[in-house]
């Protein structure tokens, strides 16, 4: 299919006059259609023009298209400087009403000790990528999505830089380091080279999506000579300034230790160099291309409020959300279950009331005295019993012993404005659960 719709607009294939007149009109400089090739107004959607407008690549055209002329800008680099951000932006808003954008994970329905983590950042220098485009007309164009043609970090490409980041922490530097480390192993799954006997981590990336784009000029220069060795080279890229989230989901599964108290210490640790990891990669390694080069790096302060949210019961958080509390019946006198129904404590197996002489060995058995209030409380049923609580308790069938259901673990969330408050937020939350909090 992609090739038919090549076929159907042959860029190199129309007379030179043609080629001329369809570039500005392909590149949205103008309005007006090119006179003899009347089939271009098919092409509505500017990323549909420019994929014809790329076969220029093989014309005399190929900088104009590019760039424009030496008096003007124009071609793709006009649109990247002034329609770009209003493309992008209204194809986001398109996939957020679709619900295609990622948000926090919702951790009601996951394991225990499992946790998400969200981080909004902003570019401190480009982000740079390789789309897998067939035809573009620059040479390293920013990967985007398929559908919808927003520049984006796969979800691949985060785990990717999020693995080198720790290898580099680590001092690795053979994938036999990393095979030989199990926390790795539990983390990502396997290193490339055991691709046979598949293991899945327990880590889950999310993809990142930006509405901003620009262009990176570069002028690789010969090693010998010094003089530049082909001419400028244009680099798409994400601009510093930037903003975009990353969200990550770890769920712990397969193979524990001995023990909870050697569960919540493998989990406590996974999510120590998790965010170490995460901070390492996002300020110092850099994600996506030419991060030797510097590129990929983001601000210490964050863009908004970063979460760390826990499905584990602790005590020392910002906030908590979690499923909400049964509602607390009314209060209920000590003698009975139920307004139609005797404490068990009070009552035979056939729901009548026990003389005082059972209830007194009942509660001796207990290892209680029967003193005052024990005498008390008997008193009180006893009263209820003979003034028409019997004749309730014969009209109301005793209800089959039902088990509550187990109640979910609650959701604990921790907020951070700065990555470095990441990192002490996850070493205090690592020290919690190995101390004892529920997970």
């Amino acid at each position: 299919m992609t090739h038919d719709f090549y076929a159907r607009f042959p860029f190199p294939l129309v007379d030179m006059t043609a080629q001329s007149l369809a570039v500005p009109w392909l590149a949205g400089e103008t309005n007006r259609l090119p006179p003899g090739w009347p089939d271009l107004a098919l092409l509505e959607d500017p990323v549909a023009r420019f994929d014809i407008l790329a076969q220029a690549m093989i014309t005399p055209y190929l900088e104009r298209a590019r760039s424009g002329t030496r008096a003007q800008n124009g071609g793709y680099r006009l649109w990247v400087e002034q329609r770009a951000q209003a493309f992008f932006q209204q194809r986001r808003a398109w996939m957020q009403r679709l619900g295609l954008e990622p948000v926090l994970p919702d951790l009601t329905h996951v394991p225990p000790g499992s946790w998400a983590l969200h981080v909004s950042f902003t570019l401190r220098q480009p982000y740079l990528s390789r789309d897998d485009q067939m035809f573009h007309l620059l040479d390293n164009p920013l990967k985007k999505e398929r559908v919808f043609k927003v520049p984006y970090v796969a979800a691949s490409g985060w785990k990717g830089a999020l693995r080198s980041a720790m290898r580099q922490l680590r001092g690795y530097t053979t994938l036999d380091d990393e095979a030989r480390d199990t926390q790795m192993m539990r983390l990502f799954g396997n290193v490339r080279a055991a691709e046979s006997d598949f293991v899945a981590g327990r880590l889950t990336f999310f993809p990142t999506f930006f509405d901003k784009v620009s262009l990176e000029v570069i002028n690789p220069h010969d090693r010998t000579t010094g003089v530049g060795a082909r001419g400028p080279i244009l680099l798409e890229c994400v601009p510093q300034g930037a903003q975009g989230d990353l969200f990550v989901l770890y769920v712990p599964f397969g193979p524990f230790g001995q023990s909870d108290d050697d569960r919540r210490a493998e989990i406590a640790d996974d999510l120590h160099a998790v965010a170490e990891g995460v901070r390492a990669m996002l300020t110092t390694y850099g994600f996506g291309a030419k991060t030797s080069s510097g590129f990929g790096t983001v601000e210490e302060q964050l863009a908004g409020e970063g979460k760390l949210v826990l499905r584990a019961e602790l005590t020392d958080a910002a906030t908590s959300a979690g499923a909400p509390s049964a509602p607390q019946p009314s209060e209920l006198p000590r003698y009975l279950e139920s307004p139609t129904r005797l404490h068990p404590d009070l009552r035979r197996e056939d729901g009548t009331l026990k003389s005082e002489a059972e209830y007194q060995r009942f509660i001796e058995s207990q290892g209680r005295k029967y003193g005052k209030s024990e005498k008390q409380l008997y008193d009180k049923a006893k009263k209820w019993w003979e003034q028409g609580g019997q004749t309730q308790a014969q009209q109301t069938p005793t209800p089959a012993p039902e088990l509550a259901p187990p109640e979910p673990s609650p959701v604990t969330t921790f907020t951070f404005r700065t990555l470095s408050e990441l990192d002490d937020v996850a070493q205090r939350v690592a020290s919690q659960l190995k101390e004892g909090g529920a997970a």
